[in-house]
């Protein structure tokens, strides 16, 4: 048989080609299983140097207990500065505390005599933690634990007799609604280097496990928390996340404070004298007391709140109802939720919550506001200078802002941030401070110390010496409230003369004629008629000497407080009442409602 010469040709180059592919499929199959193998390889290596440091660790761990110094093995951390920035934090080994870490290099490992262990590690005896120096990087990610291994596999046992229930701490954080529960401090007296945390929300049926000891949550409310590992679990924890939305809270018996971008929730720290994040609300306190100096427990809730880096502070009056009695000169206080639109018997909602504009309310139901802790000041202002700025913030140690027309009072206080709905304190929002300063919930009747500082700085230049000058008799409280300046509030007595409000208060007061949510007007002069409920004005009159004088046709604005130079005359219930012009000495407060 003849094959011709092109047929054979043809078969030889497909056989080659088949070959070829063939031989390239072989080679990458075999460097693919190659490196696989060597990367198994050396995570198999660090497994087992790991194990074996743990099992060393656990012995030292035995001989520490037994009174032994093992404490001071291994060598400082300090010239090991640079890897231990590089290890110990949240994004590396998940370990952010040095506390009791030693660092065991090839000397300490050689004095120890442990047998196959060629790296270095970072060690903590008494929390039985064996962190390497160099970790060791698996499809992209660098471990450095036993614990971040994939599926937390490498356990090694610890054979103990202990039969006690582990116990742990727990934080927690809310950001952007976000809530965050995490465990830390895990005491327990037998070696368990992987825990599973169990959680449960109150009213569900199943509880949810979490492999981290960091997790989030979607919603508010109680949770319980356990440490689960095999038939070894601790007592469950039962953990509260609050919501910062306005809502009702069980636990503190308010509605707690809405909180946005630019606000921080925060707590006194002592110490240094600062105002300090207080992320799961733990400072907030409204609890009712004698109101004295030995008895100064309400904590009210502060913010700061940062506009062009500019920080100011406020309180927060949570929605009440209240119950006066002239006879015993006492206010009752009852924190209600939103919800609830029809008062007690004997009680009154108190209109600055509600949507009673003509009473001074809102357009909608409010679960409460926030109020400038001091008198305003202008952004420049420091100490004994008052600045030129026409932008304000709210400081303790700052001369209070004065000497401008109650319309650029309004002005000012309304372009500061139309985000929080800021504007001028009215007369409602007033006496909302007035009765729960005076309740259970603040001075329970005690009369505030009076701001005599002749040159109008805020809280007297100290909120821990003047605490007697706030609504709770602590640093937690409203202050210059009695004395200071004399506050302008954004209320007015409407049938005055058009001269008369066009000249100070024609950005609120003389275009409308009637009540907004941002000024309230009055339509009459005799307090015994005209005045409105929750004012601090009628409902409270001759208590304690306070003057009361009512606004006029001549005078149509209400100024509130008293000066500095009024001495015992200036109380948080006293009143009076002005033209509104610029050379009257008085300041004015803010007030935010934020949504």
């Amino acid at each position: 048989m003849k094959i011709k010469l092109n047929d054979a040709k043809g078969i030889t180059l497909v056989s080659l080609a088949i070959t070829i592919a063939v031989l390239l499929i072989l080679a990458s199959v075999a460097t693919y299983s190659g490196v696989n193998i060597l990367r198994q390889s050396k995570l198999n290596k660090f497994t087992t140097e790991m194990k074996l440091m743990q099992t060393e660790v656990n012995d030292l761990y035995d001989r520490y207990k037994n009174g032994e110094d093992v404490l001071s093995l291994g060598k400082d951390l300090t010239e090991q500065e640079e890897q231990v920035n590089k290890v110990f934090t949240n994004e590396a080994s998940g370990i952010i505390d040095t506390t009791g870490y030693r660092y065991y290099d090839k000397e300490t490992l050689d004095n120890l005599a442990i047998d196959g262990v060629d790296g270095e590690f970072f060690v903590n005896v008494q929390k039985r933690s064996v962190v390497s120096y160099e970790g060791i990087k698996y499809e992209g990610v660098t471990y450095y634990t036993l614990a971040q291994l994939p599926n937390g596999l490498y356990n090694v046992d610890y054979d103990d007799k202990n039969t006690e229930k582990p116990t742990f701490d727990v934080a927690t954080t809310v950001n952007n609604d976000k809530y965050t529960i995490t465990i830390s401090n895990i005491q327990y007296n037998g070696y368990i280097e992987k825990w599973q945390v169990k959680y449960q929300k109150e009213g569900q049926a199943d509880w949810l496990t979490s492999e981290d000891l960091s997790f989030q949550v979607e919603s508010s409310g109680k949770y319980s928390v356990m440490l689960v590992n095999g038939d070894i679990e601790s007592d469950p924890v039962t953990v509260s996340l609050v919501a910062f939305d306005g809502s009702w809270n069980d636990d503190k018996g308010i509605n707690m404070p809405v909180i946005k971008e630019n606000m921080e929730l925060v707590k006194y720290d002592a110490e240094s004298k600062t105002w300090v994040p207080d992320e799961d609300g733990s400072s907030i306190n409204y609890v009712a007391g004698t109101g004295t100096n030995d008895n100064n427990q309400s904590q009210w809730a502060n913010a700061i709140v940062t506009i062009d880096d500019v920080e100011s502070y406020f309180v927060w009056i949570p929605r009440f109802e209240y119950k006066i009695d002239n006879n015993n000169k006492t206010i009752e206080v009852k924190f209600i939720p939103t919800s609830k639109t029809d008062a007690d018997d004997g009680y009154k909602i108190h209109p600055a919550f509600t949507t009673n504009l003509d009473n001074g309310g809102w357009t909608s139901e409010l679960p409460g506001i926030w109020v400038g802790k001091y008198e305003t000041a202008r952004s420049d202002s420091k100490g004994k200078t008052q600045g030129s700025s026409t932008k304000i913030k709210v400081q303790p140690g700052v001369t209070s802002l004065r000497n401008i027309t109650i319309g650029d009072m309004y002005t000012y206080a309304r372009a500061y941030s139309d985000d929080l709905n800021s504007h001028m304190l009215k007369n409602s929002e007033w006496g909302a401070i007035a009765y729960l300063t005076y309740s259970q919930y603040g001075r329970n009747g005690t009369q505030l110390d009076v701001n005599e500082n002749s040159n109008y700085i805020t809280a007297n230049g100290d909120i821990e010496e003047n605490a007697n000058q706030s609504s709770t008799g602590n640093v937690y409280g409203i202050y210059d409230l009695s004395g200071g300046a004399s506050e302008y509030v954004a209320s007015y007595y409407n049938g005055s003369t058009s001269d008369i409000l066009i000249n100070a208060g024609s950005s609120f007061a003389n275009s409308r004629r009637a009540s907004t949510e941002y000024a309230t007007a009055y339509s009459g002069t005799e307090i015994s008629t005209d005045y409105k409920l929750g004012d601090a004005t009628n409902e409270i009159s001759g208590w304690n000497s306070d003057v009361i004088n009512f606004v006029t046709a001549d005078n149509p604005f209400f100024v509130r407080g008293g000066n500095y130079s009024d001495s015992s005359g200036a109380r948080i219930f006293t009143l009076s009442n002005s033209v509104g012009n610029m050379s009257d000495q008085s300041s004015f407060r803010m007030c935010l409602v934020v949504q």
